[in-house]
């Protein structure tokens, strides 16, 4: 078994947090988190994650309540594609909602 960690910076505060556990290619869990700077602290805004063994969303507000909400797909690989590529194409309108939520 082998975990890999890494971050990804996508612009001035916004990064991407992900760890990765993996044995023979096949993936057991994972963690990949959008988090933006609010003076000065990083906070998580987006995580898809594989806790209580399925692959799902968790949509984290200011107030410290969270959404957790289904992905369309059940195998870890494909799950973590899928978180990968949503990140990719839509983190600015998730930093841009986090923001209307500060106000």
């Amino acid at each position: 078994m082998r975990t890999v960690s890494f971050e990804h910076n996508l612009a001035s505060g916004a990064m991407v947090r992900v760890r990765i556990t993996k044995e023979r290619g096949r993936i057991l869990s994972f963690v990949v988190q959008l988090e933006c700077l609010v003076e000065d602290d990083w906070f998580p805004i987006v995580r898809y994650d594989t806790a209580h063994g399925f692959a799902h969303q968790d949509i984290l507000k200011p107030d410290g309540t969270k959404e957790k909400q289904s992905i369309p797909v059940t195998d870890f690989n494909e799950a973590l594609n899928y978180a990968q590529r949503d990140i990719k194409a839509h983190w600015h309108y998730y930093l841009e909602r986090y923001g209307r939520w500060l106000k």
